[in-house]
C-alpha cells in the first residue's frame, strides 16, 4: 500500500507540474533532475562499497564476476536485484534493494504525462483517463507469457498514479475533508465485508484521501519540512538499509528492526537530500515569464 501510495502523490504532483509549465524540454530536464543523480550515489555505492564488504566472496572474485556490472543497468532503469555473494545467509531475500524495480514504471508515467499534455492540451483529463482505463486492463487480465508477468504489478501501480493525476484536474470544491471522511469510512467497510474488492476501492480512494490530506495546511507536518525534502531519500534506501540490519544484527524485535531502520534511513535521506538531490534541483529549468503591458515590475517577480 506504501508503494501505491507513491504512486498516487507522484501522479498528482507531476500532472500538476506540467499544468504549471507545459513545456517538454524544461519538464523532462526537471524529471531527470529529481529521479538520476540520488540514484546514480545508491547504486554506485551499493557496487564499489556496500558489496565487497558484506559479500562472502573476496573483492577480487567479487570485482570479476559479471553480475556486478549487470547491476549497474538500474542507472538505466532496467531492475537488477543481485550481488554476487550478497545476503545470501539468513535473509528472505537476496534482493539487494528491491524497490528500485518502480524507477522505471515512474519514469514511464512522465513520459505518458508529457505525451498527454503534448497531445491533448485542455483536454488531458481524458488522457488520464484512458491511461487509467489501459493500466487497469494490465492489473486485471491474466498474462500467460512468464516475459509479461510484470505486467500486473506496472498496471496496478500506473492505475494508482493515473487516478492521482486526474485529481489534479479536479475542482478544488470536491476536495475537502468532509468528503475524504466518507470515502475512508466507504473503504474500510468495503475492505472488512467484501474484502476481494478491497484493492479495487483503494484505486479511487487512496489517491483522493492522500491528496485531500496533502492540501490540507497542517502546521505540524509543514514544519518538519524545515529537515529537507527526504521522501526519495527514504524510499531508495530503506530496502538496502533493511537487508544490512538483518545481515549485521540477525531477525530483530519487530520494534528494536524499525527503530533501527528507520532512524538509520532517515539520517542516509538527509545526506542525499543536502549534499545530492537539493543541489541536483537547483539546475531545474522554471518556467520563464514576461512582463505583462503596463507591469512596472521585473519579469522575475511575476507570479507563474
Amino acid at each position: 500500500m506504501g508503494l501505491y501510495a507513491f504512486f498516487a502523490i507522484s501522479g498528482y504532483l507531476i500532472a500538476t507540474s506540467w499544468a504549471n509549465n507545459p513545456a517538454l524540454v524544461p519538464f523532462l530536464v526537471n524529471r531527470t533532475l529529481r529521479i538520476f543523480p540520488a540514484l546514480v550515489v545508491v547504486v554506485m555505492v551499493t557496487v564499489l562499497l556496500i558489496g565487497p564488504v558484506v559479500s562472502t566472496l573476496t573483492p577480487g572474485q567479487y570485482f570479476r564476476d559479471q553480475m556486478v556490472y549487470q547491476y549497474l543497468l538500474n542507472l538505466l532503469l532496467t531492475a537488477q536485484y543481485e550481488l554476487p555473494g550478497v545476503f545470501e545467509a539468513g535473509h528472505r531475500s537476496t534482493a539487494v534493494n528491491g524497490v528500485l524495480w518502480t524507477l522505471g514504471l515512474e519514469f514511464i508515467c512522465y513520459l505518458v504525462v508529457a505525451v498527454i499534455g503534448l497531445f491533448l492540451r485542455t483536454r488531458s483529463s481524458w488522457g488520464y483517463l484512458v491511461f487509467g482505463l489501459l493500466a487497469l486492463t494490465f492489473a486485471l487480465v491474466p498474462v500467460a507469457s512468464p516475459a509479461l508477468a510484470w505486467a500486473g504489478s506496472a498496471g496496478t501501480t500506473w492505475a494508482f498514479f493515473a487516478v492521482g493525476a486526474l485529481l489534479s484536474r479536479a475542482p478544488a470544491r470536491l476536495l475537502n475533508v468532509r468528503l475524504a471522511i466518507g470515502v475512508v469510512t466507504l473503504w474500510v467497510a468495503i475492505a472488512l465485508l467484501v474484502p476481494i474488492v478491497s484493492l479495487a476501492a483503494a484505486w479511487l480512494a487512496l489517491p483522493y484521501v492522500l491528496v485531500v490530506a496533502g492540501r490540507a495546511s497542517t502546521p505540524g507536518v509543514c514544519r518538519a519540512a524545515r529537515f529537507g525534502d527526504l521522501s526519495y531519500g527514504l524510499y531508495l534506501w530503506g530496502f538496502l538499509v533493511q537487508q544490512l540490519v538483518i545481515d549485521w544484527f540477525g531477525i530483530l524485535s519487530w520494534s528494536m528492526n524499525i527503530t533501527i531502520v528507520t532512524a538509520t534511513t532517515a539520517a542516509i535521506a538527509a545526506f542525499s537530500w543536502h549534499l545530492v538531490e537539493k543541489r541536483a534541483l537547483s539546475h531545474k529549468i522554471h518556467r520563464v515569464t514576461t512582463r505583462p503591458p503596463g507591469d512596472p515590475r521585473p519579469a522575475s517577480a511575476v507570479p507563474v
